[in-house]
């Protein structure tokens, strides 16, 4: 499929709303304030009553295209762009290919990233983890053999005015992103705050099942607590070395080319604020790179309409971080079931036992009571 395709199988509202009603109900509509599917189409409209909570609602109800006036063939037309562009695309570009402004383009976008939130299931083999810092570039100016702060825009100010040597990476103020690769799988990657050894442990052991994987890393000092729980190697870049036989970080860092190169070549500023939607994008694309541009449309058109709202009026609904690394669900702990406890059934016959006898003892009262008052009747006319 390519967009001249797109455009045209999609060209009226009609046929996207059809689209979206299909992937989301299926054959039989479902409200989505009560989950009745007792639900009747409004005529000439695209909302649809239930019958059972008194409500109307669209397919659009709680998605990303929710109070939005873009058309949404326009909106399918940015999906497929920001699927079909590797490296990712700006917001710029994307005003001027579907004719929006920039500001509408910008936020559509961030919402599409929302609904390419992927939380996949943890990687396992082979894995690689490295970490990364993102940021602009260090610029000379009159004549100074220091850095300048005149590249704040970038992610990132300069580190060292002083040095007439240039930093890279750790020590300066970039933006520390880790990240961990499965080998011919997916990637996961994580704005981090600081990269100790508590931090890095605490992102492996979510994302990776350790009991049956081995990981290879670089020699940096904060992954060293990590062999108490993974089989772990080490290449060890500090002395040189890149690659010892099957020993290598070549994949994660294959995947840091790709960020670094798009944020160079398509958006060229970014804010630090909103960077974890942008790595979502990235590792939503790569995760997907076996798919085609097709295949990889129709499954953001799918989580479009299975994603809660996170954007409302351009602003994140609540923290970024917490938006796109959500803490994860500790399980219900069990609850230890005591051999002599009485299960639910047990506790039911004793119930209707107990009812049981309830009722005969009130049958026996109200016939003591009858024998009593006859009794008494017999007495008065006896007595008369």
């Amino acid at each position: 499929m390519n967009l001249t395709q797109l455009a045209n199988k999609y060209d009226t509202n009609e046929k996207c709303i059809a689209k979206l009603e299909a992937v989301r109900w299926g054959d039989k509509p479902i409200c989505p304030h009560c989950d009745s599917d007792r639900m009747s189409k409004r005529s000439a409209t695209i909302k649809w009553h239930c019958n059972n909570c008194n409500k109307d609602s669209t397919v659009l109800y709680g998605t990303i295209f929710e109070n939005s006036k873009m058309p949404l063939n326009k909106w399918f037309q940015l999906i497929f762009l920001m699927i079909n562009a590797r490296m990712g695309i700006s917001s710029k570009n994307i005003s001027r290919d579907i004719g929006v402004t920039y500001k509408t383009a910008w936020y559509s976008a961030m919402r599409v990233r929302c609904a390419m939130l992927d939380w996949s299931e943890q990687l396992e083999g082979i894995v690689e983890m490295d970490e990364t810092y993102v940021g602009g570039k260090p610029r000379k100016r009159n004549g100074q053999q220091g850095v300048t702060e005149d590249n704040t825009a970038d992610l990132s100010t300069v580190y060292n005015l002083d040095s007439p040597k240039v930093k890279r990476g750790r020590g300066t103020k970039k933006v520390p992103v880790a990240g961990i690769v499965e080998r011919k799988g997916n990637v996961v990657a994580k704005v981090m705050d600081n990269l100790t050894s508590k931090e890095l442990m605490k992102m492996l052991q979510r994302n990776v099942n350790t009991k049956s994987s081995t990981l290879m890393t670089d020699d940096f000092k904060s992954y060293k607590q990590m062999d108490a729980i993974i089989e772990r190697f080490v290449i060890n870049h500090s002395a040189k070395e890149y690659t010892r036989g099957a020993i290598h970080t070549n994949t994660i860092e294959g995947f840091w080319s790709i960020i670094k190169n798009g944020i160079r070549g398509q958006y060229r500023v970014l804010s630090k604020k909103y960077l974890p939607f942008y790595l979502a994008e990235y590792c939503y694309r790569y995760n997907r790179r076996q798919l085609t541009v097709g295949e990889s449309f129709n499954e953001v058109v799918e989580d479009s309409v299975d994603n809660e709202k996170k954007f409302n009026d351009y602003k994140p609904i609540g923290n970024i971080k917490r938006i796109v690394y959500p803490p994860k669900r500790k399980a219900k702990p069990k609850v230890k079931v005591n051999a002599d406890a009485e299960t639910d059934e047990q506790a039911a016959k004793r119930i209707i036992s107990k009812m049981k006898a309830d009722k005969k003892v009130k049958e026996q009262k109200a016939l003591r009571r009858k024998k009593l008052a006859d009794k008494k009747k017999h007495l008065t006319k006896n007595k008369k």
